[in-house]
């Protein structure tokens, strides 16, 4: 199974990516409302960013 997992290493690291990218929206709307730290939110854009990379380098190489 987890070979089957890292097959598709590239579309896993996108997908998280996604994932992060919607959560980091998710924590800068309530960061507007001030419940939340926009630093968070930018956190989670760079870790988004950062799993693309990763992503699009792998499938590449």
């Amino acid at each position: 199974m987890l070979g089957e997992i890292l097959k598709h290493f590239p579309a896993l690291m996108f997908t998280l990516a996604l994932g992060a990218g919607l959560v980091g929206l998710l924590v800068w709307a309530m960061a507007a409302q001030g419940e939340a730290n926009r630093r968070v939110a930018y956190g989670f854009w760079v870790l988004g960013v950062i799993l693309a990379v990763i992503g699009i380098l792998r499938l590449k190489g």
